[in-house]
């Protein structure tokens, strides 16, 4: 059996910003009542991503994306029954660049007509 191949995932400023803010938006607009548990949230959405991004099926992202940065994959991860995260990097060999994250509930229409 082959060991496990060694990943590295980054974030850039403006993916790790967007995490910090989610916990406070999530929490001051009553998304979750307790500040725990929409950092318990964030956190499994940023465990998803660290665990499975060298594993889950990747696709190239669509044009609309390419202003935030231009050829990138994306990844999801349906957190519950009504959100879905999109998580969209560039892969360097084992490295893994998160540039952007956004939601089907803020930009998930930009993605509904790509063929994955």
């Amino acid at each position: 059996m082959l060991p496990k191949q060694r990943i590295e995932v980054i974030y850039s400023r403006v993916a790790l910003a967007f995490m910090k803010d989610l916990v406070t938006v999530l929490y001051e607009k009553d998304y979750f009542g307790f500040e725990d548990s929409a950092l318990n949230y964030v956190s499994n959405i940023q465990n998803f991503i660290e665990n499975n991004i060298n594993t889950v099926s990747s696709h190239p992202a669509p044009s609309y994306f390419s202003k935030y940065k231009s050829g990138m994959k994306y990844i999801s991860y349906q957190a519950n029954k009504r959100t879905t995260w999109y998580i969209f990097f560039k892969q360097f060999e084992n490295r893994f660049l998160i540039y952007y994250i956004t939601n089907n509930h803020f930009e998930g229409q930009f993605l509904k007509d790509e063929k994955l």
